[in-house]
């Protein structure tokens, strides 16, 4: 009987220091994961602009932590603390990921969009049919801006919602992590010194033994 708990215990000991392996890879791949492209790693390191927080405007913060797959929620303060934290993890890029800073403003097109003057027509139809013409212009203008502004807020809201869920995701493996390791303890504590076991314990090993795998769900 006691080599059959032994080798249910070492069987459960070897199950759980593999899960805990791939579990803790998992969370340091998504805290590490960056979602930069390669293109603006290139830009950047090509640019040679350090990446100094204090410096950075609050639409500039936002672009940096955009790029490192960081929260962009908060103000300024928030936004440089965040930054300066991201920026000390090791092997963390220290220029510039956001080229959007770089890029040629474009110049506004000329336009004799304004709006018509009766002065400037020989009859009232035909000032009539430019002044409808030039309202109809207008408010297709607001209309394309309105939802270009949000789709662009739709698309902040989806990002922030994705890191959210990775957040609580790490979180919840971790969790994981943490009480496997315990287990594992426990387990060391079984082989070695199983005279030891007081009968809190002694319960703790039949629930182990009889779930036979290191998770509650």
């Amino acid at each position: 009987l006691c080599e059959c708990v032994c080798l249910c215990v070492i069987s459960i000991l070897t199950s759980l220091i593999v899960i805990i392996i791939i579990v803790s890879a998992c969370v340091q791949f998504q805290v590490k994961m960056e979602p930069q492209t390669k293109t603006a790693k290139t830009v950047g390191a090509s640019t040679g602009r350090v990446c100094v927080p204090t410096k950075l405007t609050v639409d500039e913060l936002r672009d940096e932590l955009r790029e490192r797959g960081i929260s962009t929620a908060g103000l300024k303060p928030l936004l440089i603390d965040r930054l300066t934290a991201a920026l000390q993890q090791p092997n963390a890029p220290q220029y510039r990921l956001s080229n959007k800073g770089e890029k040629k403003k474009k110049k506004k097109r000329s336009s004799n969009k304004k709006e018509p003057t009766r002065d400037e027509y020989a009859t009232d139809e035909e000032f009539k049919l430019a002044w409808t013409k030039w309202r109809e212009s207008r408010d297709n203008n607001n209309e394309s801006v309105k939802r270009s502004r949000m789709l662009a807020k739709a698309r902040r809201e989806e990002q922030e919602r994705l890191h959210q869920e990775r957040e609580m995701q790490n979180q919840q493996l971790e969790k994981l992590v943490s009480q496997m390791r315990n287990e594992v303890t426990f387990l060391n504590k079984v082989l070695k010194t199983p005279e030891l076991l007081d009968s809190q314990e002694l319960a703790q090993l039949e629930d182990l033994l009889a779930r036979g795998v290191p998770f509650n769900q």
